[in-house]
């Protein structure tokens, strides 16, 4: 007998005319490894939270069908039953966060249970084996890496013990070695606990060794493909036509920032170490390396928000190093990790035009631009919306929007392939190396090691806050592996692979 149950689904959210999902049929038995994929916006994200019953919580749920967990109606049982059997890991961890401590957050849900503090001790230290994370169980949540907060969000439902375990993304954040390892725990624990596990992605080449089932959405529906290797031979097919030509900009290019000696200590621990690097025009630049490398403070201190404890940077014939980033924001954009952390309007053309009209630039020329830009980027529809009511993909793509408008020569990027597709992640990454083609500077932390190979022409990768490899693209990625970060561009078929 199946688990889960799902028959003739359909779901429309509130205030839009067309359902997200259409007509979607499938079961899976007790302890089934599963990968949920598709296209960026076609719903697995909806899909999703309807196993774990989130959808029907609407005050008038616009749905049709049927999904059951365990012999339960997922639509007929209060969400605190439905938690009893789905467990459900989001996209963006902050979101599910209840607490302020790594051992606080992972215990909520078992104190909110009743659990005996001897066996919430031993579940928490056995959550955090799994993830790799036992080294976090003293942190605030405040300090984590984006990374490190997803292994938590992972652990925080582990030790619940449910009879589905839906992950959304659950590596988006993750350096390839901490995502093999989170694919082969979560692998393991299917087995070993007969944990049924569902994992909505697009790193699909990291899963193919441990063969999962495979549900591709397309347009809200069901596709038939059944294997990866079927789909991943889909894609190389459909995507010659978009490999670029790579103009290497790596020499007689102008110096827009130069690093050098740059130290910086958080909370009494060194992050940055002696950090000697320079950021030229032309040049699209992947900032690369495990989590906790220091990628994002490396950002944050260029953009002035972060003072180093030693060193200086230099940019715009003038010293950086001190200077506000309210000072800096028409030079360099900076797009964060975190799309919620730079929402700051009520209306998305509001949020679209905030920084042009800082910067006394908001003119109805600059509008209509921003205009274009909201339909090239499929938000026309959104433009009266509040930005929370977006989707994450959505957030990120009026995040860059919001940075871009004022073009400025530098653009310091933070994971923003997270949640999309081959060809959104494509598309955007043909639009970076455009941008710095008309002589600006893309700085692009990713661990996304095809797409790096085909755009980037240069790569600096960082490990325990030092730069281990700065070079051109074709000679960084052998230096990289000779140092022991193989995992970090695995071959499939003799070809560096994404999907």
């Amino acid at each position: 007998m199946a688990l889960i149950e799902v028959e003739n689904f359909s779901y429309t959210y509130p205030g839009e005319r067309e359902p997200t999902l259409r007509n979607v049929s499938f079961s899976l038995k007790r302890g089934s490894f599963t990968v949920l994929t598709g296209k960026s916006g076609n719903g697995k994200s909806t899909l999703g939270k309807a196993l774990a019953g989130f959808v029907f919580q609407d005050e008038k749920p616009n749905y049709q069908g049927t999904i059951t967990v365990n012999s339960a109606n997922m639509s007929s049982i209060p969400l605190y039953e439905a938690s009893e059997r789905v467990a459900y890991v989001q996209q963006n961890p902050e979101n599910q966060f209840c607490t302020l401590s790594v051992a606080d957050e992972i215990a909520f849900g078992l104190e909110n249970k009743k659990v005996e503090p001897f066996e919430i001790n031993r579940r928490i230290k056995e959550a955090l084996e799994i993830v790799q994370g036992e080294n976090l169980r003293d942190r605030d949540l405040a300090t984590l890496s984006g990374g490190e907060k997803q292994k938590i969000a992972i652990a925080s439902m582990l030790v619940l013990s449910p009879d589905v375990l839906i992950l959304d993304e659950p590596t988006s954040n993750l350096d390839p070695v901490a995502t093999q390892n989170i694919f082969e725990a979560l692998f393991h624990l299917r087995k070993t606990q007969n944990l049924t596990v569902i994992i909505i992605e697009h790193k699909l080449a990291q899963l193919r060794s441990l063969k999962p089932d495979l549900i591709l959405l397309d347009d809200g529906k069901v596709s038939p493909v059944k294997t990866i290797t079927a789909f991943q031979t889909q894609l190389k097919k459909v995507e010659q036509s978009l490999l670029p030509l790579v103009t290497s900009h790596l020499s007689g290019t102008e110096t827009l920032i130069d690093v050098k000696n740059l130290s910086v200590n958080l909370d009494g621990k060194v992050i940055l170490n002696d950090i000697n690097m320079n950021f030229g025009s032309g040049q699209f630049i992947a900032l690369m390396g495990p989590n906790g490398s220091g990628k994002s403070t490396l950002l944050n201190t260029i953009m002035g928000l972060i003072k180093p404890r030693t060193g200086k940077i230099h940019g715009f014939d003038r010293e950086l190093t001190r200077e506000r980033t309210s000072s800096l924001v028409r030079k360099m954009g900076y797009v964060f990790q975190n799309p919620d952390h730079q929402l700051f309007s009520n209306v998305v053309i509001d949020e679209a035009t905030l920084i042009l009209k800082n910067l006394d630039m908001l003119t109805s020329e600059a509008i209509s631009q921003a205009h274009l830009w909201l339909k090239q980027m499929h938000l026309e529809h959104k433009v009266d919306d509040h930005p929370q009511r977006l989707s994450y993909g959505e957030k990120r793509r009026l995040n860059l929007l919001a940075v871009i408008l004022h073009r400025p020569k530098i653009l310091l990027i933070d994971e923003f392939l997270i949640g999309q597709d081959r060809s959104n992640a494509s598309h955007w990454m043909h639009f970076f190396r455009e941008y710095a083609n008309q002589g600006n500077c893309v700085v692009l932390v990713n661990h996304h090691m095809e797409l790096t190979n085909l755009f980037c022409d240069r790569i600096i990768f960082l490990d325990e806050g030092k730069v281990r490899v700065d070079q051109p693209t074709k000679e960084a990625i052998p230096s990289i592996q000779a140092l022991g970060y193989k995992d970090f561009f695995p071959k499939w078929n003799n070809e560096y692979a994404y999907a």
